[in-house]
């Protein structure tokens, strides 16, 4: 698990993250499947890691999900 920092992209080209409103979003976490140290059994997609993200300009906008 990784917190803060970037995004990590090995599926696709980067392409920035924005909400809806236009602003954009602030990354939270990336979650790795089979995750060594206690998630080996965590399966995201079909290995894929899951990222979220928030809104810059307010907390009430809905988040973002980015799998990779």
């Amino acid at each position: 698990m990784k917190l803060r920092g970037f995004q990590q992209w090995s599926l696709t080209d980067v392409f920035p993250i924005e909400c809806a409103c236009g602003s954009p979003m602030e990354y939270l976490f990336q979650i790795q499947s089979m995750e060594k140290g206690g998630l080996e059994r965590l399966v995201i997609g079909c290995g894929y890691s899951l990222s979220a993200h928030l809104c810059e300009k307010s907390l009430e906008h809905l988040h973002r999900t980015v799998m990779q």
